[in-house]
Formats: C-alpha cells, sequence, structure tokens
C-alpha cells in the first residue's frame, strides 16, 4: 500500500485543519474540567494518582498469575497478528494531532455548519485512545462472525517465493500449490502437489490438528485485544491523505497478565486508521525492550518487528492482506505462526460457511488463477 503523507497547509487540506481545531478544543476542555476539580478521563496529576494507589494490587495480581501454569508452543508471528489488528487504547492527543484531524471531523459539512454547532463538535472530537477503541470493537465484532474465505497467497519461504490458494472449510483450511518463484509448477511438481492433497482427503487428521491450534490462537487473540484498552498510551501523529494516523507506546501503569501480553505490551511503533469505517488499515512496529520469560530461563524475545496491512473485502469485512513480522528469540507464544513471516493476500472470495473439505478442494481445482512472475517486496 502506498500512502502519500499530506502537506499541513490549511488552505489545500481543510478537512484536516478543522480536525484539529477539533482535538485541541478537546483537549482544552478536558483541561479546564481538570481546573474545576472533576474527572477528565486523562492521565493527569490527580487522576494519576489514584492510578498509583491501585498499582501495587495489579502488581500483586501480576505475581499471582505468573506462578501459574505456562502453556506455550509454536511460533511468534501471531504476537504481530494482534497488532495486524488493532490495539486500543489510555489516552493523549499531543503534537500530530494538527494533522491527524479534519479526517475525522466532517470536510465541507463541517465548513457550513453554524459557529455554535462547530463548537460543539470540537468538544466531542474523539481522542487517539477512543478512535483505536472503536477500530478494536469492529475487530472483535468481525471475528464473532466467522465467516470462511478462498484466497491467493504469495509468501516467502527460504529463498523461494510460493503462489498458493487456500480455502477455509469446516475441516480446516487446505491450499493448493500453484507457482514456485513465478513459474508454474512441473508435471512433477504438479503430481506430488495433488497427491499432498489426496492424501488429506483419506486422512484429515493433520488439517483438524491445524484447526484446534488455529481455535486455540484465536481464543488467546481475543483475550489480548480485550486487554488492548489498558496496555498502551496512544497519540495523534499527522495524517496521510484520508487516513489518520496514530502512535503508540507501552503504558507504565499497565502489567501484563500473561506471556503473551508481555510481548505485545513491549512494542511501539504506529498504525493508519481510516476514520470514517473506524478500520486500521496499516500498522509498523517493533520491539522496544527485550522480554525475557523465567529469568531467560524459560526463554526470551531480542528484538522484532512487524508489519501489516488490512483492506476492506466486503461490506464491514477487512481481511489481512500483508503481513511482515520477525521476531528472535527463543520462545514459541502462538502455535500456527512462524517467528518470521512474509505473505501478501489477494483476491479474497467468501465461501460456503459449512464447505466440506471435498468442496474444498474441487473449489481449487475449478478456479483459474494467473500466475505472476515472483516479486515479493
Amino acid at each position: 500500500m502506498h500512502v502519500r503523507e499530506v502537506p499541513g497547509d490549511p488552505s489545500t487540506h481543510e478537512p484536516v485543519w478543522i480536525f484539529l481545531q477539533q482535538v485541541a478544543q478537546a483537549k482544552l476542555s478536558r483541561r479546564e474540567a481538570c481546573n474545576r476539580g472533576r474527572d477528565c478521563g486523562h492521565p493527569c496529576e490527580r487522576n494519576q494518582s489514584t492510578m498509583k494507589n491501585n498499582q501495587p494490587q495489579e502488581l500483586a495480581n501480576a505475581a499471582v498469575r505468573k506462578n501459574g501454569r505456562l502453556v506455550l508452543a509454536g511460533g511468534l508471528t501471531a504476537a504481530g497478528f494482534l497488532f495486524l489488528l488493532a490495539i486500543p487504547a489510555l489516552w493523549g492527543e499531543p503534537a500530530g494531532e494538527s494533522l491527524a484531524a479534519g479526517v475525522i471531523g466532517g470536510g465541507h459539512a463541517a465548513r457550513r455548519a453554524p459557529a455554535t454547532d462547530r463548537d460543539a463538535d470540537q468538544s466531542e472530537a474523539p481522542t487517539a485512545s477512543e478512535l483505536v477503541r472503536a477500530v478494536v470493537a469492529n475487530e472483535l465484532t468481525d471475528r464473532e462472525q466467522l465467516l470462511k474465505w478462498i484466497w491467493v497467497i504469495e509468501k516467502r519461504a527460504g529463498k523461494e517465493t510460493l503462489t498458493e490458494e487456500q480455502v477455509e472449510t469446516r475441516d480446516g483450511p487446505l491450499y493448493r500449490l500453484l507457482a514456485i518463484d513465478g513459474a508454474v509448477l512441473s508435471p512433477r511438481q504438479r503430481q506430488q502437489d495433488d497427491a499432498r492433497i489426496g492424501q488429506l482427503m483419506k486422512d484429515p487428521s493433520p488439517l483438524l490438528k491445524l484447526k484446534q491450534a488455529e481455535s486455540e490462537d484465536e481464543i488467546k487473540l481475543q483475550k489480548l485485544l480485550n486487554l488492548m484498552p489498558n496496555a498502551f498510551v496512544y497519540d495523534y501523529d499527522g495524517a496521510e491523505e484520508n487516513l489518520v494516523r496514530v502512535k503508540f507506546r507501552p503504558n507504565p501503569e499497565y502489567a501484563p497478565p500473561t506471556y503473551e501480553a508481555r510481548v505485545i505490551h513491549s512494542l511501539a511503533g504506529t498504525m493508519l486508521i481510516d476514520p470514517e469505517r473506524k478500520r486500521m488499515t496499516r500498522i509498523a512496529c517493533s520491539l522496544v525492550n527485550r522480554v525475557e520469560f523465567g529469568y531467560g530461563l524459560l526463554g526470551r524475545i531480542d528484538s522484532g518487528t512487524v508489519e501489516l496491512e488490512r483492506i476492506e473485502v466486503g461490506a464491514q469485512e477487512w481481511k489481512t492482506a500483508f503481513i511482515n513480522i520477525h521476531f528472535t528469540g527463543r520462545l514459541a507464544v502462538f502455535k500456527t505462526i512462524n517467528k518470521d513471516q512474509y505473505e501478501r493476500r489477494s483476491d479474497f472470495r467468501e465461501v460456503a460457511s459449512d464447505l466440506s473439505l471435498s468442496d474444498g478442494k474441487e473449489l481449487l481445482l475449478s478456479r483459474s488463477i494467473p500466475v505472476h512472475a515472483a516479486g515479493l517486496r
């Protein structure tokens, strides 16, 4: 996805400038509430003191959790997948908010509104954390629908670039290899891949195991998404075309309750959000601190980067179109994702929610997918 940085000239990007005014006015209103002794919902001195009073109990609870049983297996990439998904928030709306704004603010309609209406809109402008919270709510709603899809994948596997088509079935995900390094399979390679699929028709147990692992990771993912509103501090950081850019960093007041949450809480970066649809379109982040488990005896993560892009594939349906994740260390958090993953996904089509394995195979064989020269960037 290519994005263009929007210049900060209010005369040429008035919607963005209007949003700047909204955010600034909202921030001023919260400060006035602080001065009057009311709860402003922002980490001011008065509210921070309350948080600090609760912190010992939170840390005690976290210590109890760490003594519980550890269940760790598989690959690290879904740590980023979380992020593909979004991250809710705490507080914050500083410097970049000047450009982040009018994208949410309303453009020409706001320009024609009476002064009193504009003042009301400005006081109700969402904070960065409120915007991200809405994004996460949409993601969780999406995951409840459990729709099934078929799509094309280009991915790196060692030194090769593989092109595959994958379909979700009620028995698990099934894929068919289409090309290697942009070249269609040789007759021998085609025979080998067809034999692999034929064996799965006779014995689908490997797919059932993969489906179970995905279900377990999905539960972890939903739990982590629910934790996100308290795990990060969010600030507006400008705009790119019609998208709002939000930066995030670990919330120092938050005590992660699980090993998975510790990994996610150690990430910081930026995300692009479609403010109209309340959807994340891109996220790029990296590990800011080394993470150790059991003083390094149980494992560690030394460094990591996550880059994800999301696209709309149907009415209020979004899927991940680009995955670039890299972690170094020796700990497995999720079962179905590798700690090194580079994929581009396209041509998403919805399929029947009760699609059988045999019907999935026939669907893969019936589709004609053009193979392009390998060129993952």
